[in-house]
């Protein structure tokens, strides 16, 4: 058995399913800062970024099916999730979208994707692991902008 194969099961599957989330948007963010293809990032972060251990700390291993299929939905759908943030910005925020910064931009692409797509997921479970991914990098006003977008987004893309 691979150290691979023997870490993948640490952790349980919800903090599994977090940390491919926080992968998924720190992939998609160097997939828009790179222009790199989600073939890429994928093969890399799983190589280099997954099971490894960072300054003797030891990370849930990430649910790298749920992290590969956020990675691969994005890119697949990048410019219909761009369309779908845009419209869910509100009129104030539009005109900035392309000025938003990458990585938050990243947070609104995995998002929207997984409330677009992942339908058998609920809802609330994907916006609160964004909402702990934007923490894990912003304030209180980006979390207010994140949930914001997200549970507009999820009012279009859920019945």
């Amino acid at each position: 058995m691979t150290t691979f194969q023997q870490k993948s099961n640490k952790g349980s599957k919800i903090a599994r399913n977090s940390a491919a989330r926080l992968l998924a948007v720190q992939a998609v963010y160097q997939m828009i800062e790179n222009d790199q293809t989600d073939k890429e990032v994928i093969a890399e972060f799983i190589k280099h970024r997954t099971g490894h251990d960072v300054d003797g700390d030891e990370f849930v291993q990430p649910e790298v099916e749920l992290f590969s299929r956020v990675v691969t939905g994005v890119s697949d759908n990048r410019e219909q999730l761009v369309s779908l943030v845009i419209n869910n910005r509100g009129e104030k925020a539009r005109d900035s979208v392309a000025k938003t910064e990458k990585l938050l931009q990243a947070i609104f692409l995995c998002g929207s994707f997984e409330l677009m797509a992942h339908q058998s997921i609920d809802f609330p479970i994907i916006i609160s692991d964004y909402l702990h991914v934007t923490h894990a990098f912003y304030e209180e006003p980006e979390a207010k902008l994140v949930n914001a977008l997200l549970d507009s987004v999820r009012k279009v893309t859920r019945e």
